[in-house]
């Protein structure tokens, strides 16, 4: 990172960015590139993140995962622009963010699928507890991104 004033490496610091996003641009390999936004949640063992996603089972974006397992990904929050005057240059804006890159994966095991609904119901709604009807679970595909790379950024 150019601007190591702003860079965040502290990963307690990058869980709290991670719980603040409200959605993740996931990057997907194969081929030209292919992003869109996704809802998430995340768990953190041993140092290491991993990002869960939901969806279709069939698509644009489960033939990337199978066909070139590489993706990255961005987030932010509390953006806010500042500034004031006729000189473009004196506007800018605050934020934090955080990206990476890593590994996407189908996850076909239950107990894992499992896990990762679970992170995405603790992310956008934590603090209760959720029950999962075992046919949704069979029938909806979560997508693991185990992240090799991550960083953060603050600017304000």
């Amino acid at each position: 990172m150019r601007r190591k004033d702003r860079e965040i490496t502290d990963l307690k610091r990058i869980a709290q960015i991670l719980q603040a996003c409200q959605a993740a641009s996931i990057a997907f390999g194969g081929g030209a590139p292919y992003v869109i936004p996704m809802s998430y949640g995340f768990v953190q063992e041993d140092g290491r993140f991993t990002l869960y996603m939901h969806g279709a089972g069939e698509g644009e974006k489960i033939e990337r995962v199978k066909a070139d397992g590489r993706a990255a990904f961005t987030m932010f929050t509390g953006n806010a622009v500042y500034g004031s005057g006729e000189t473009a240059c004196v506007y800018s804006t605050s934020f934090d963010s955080v990206c990476g890159s890593g590994t996407i994966r189908i996850v076909t095991d239950e107990a894992e699928k499992r896990k990762g609904l679970e992170a995405l119901m603790a992310h956008y709604a934590p603090g209760r507890a959720f029950t999962f009807d075992e046919k949704m679970i069979k029938a909806t595909c979560v997508l693991a991104l185990d992240v090799n790379a991550i960083s953060g950024k603050h600017h304000d």
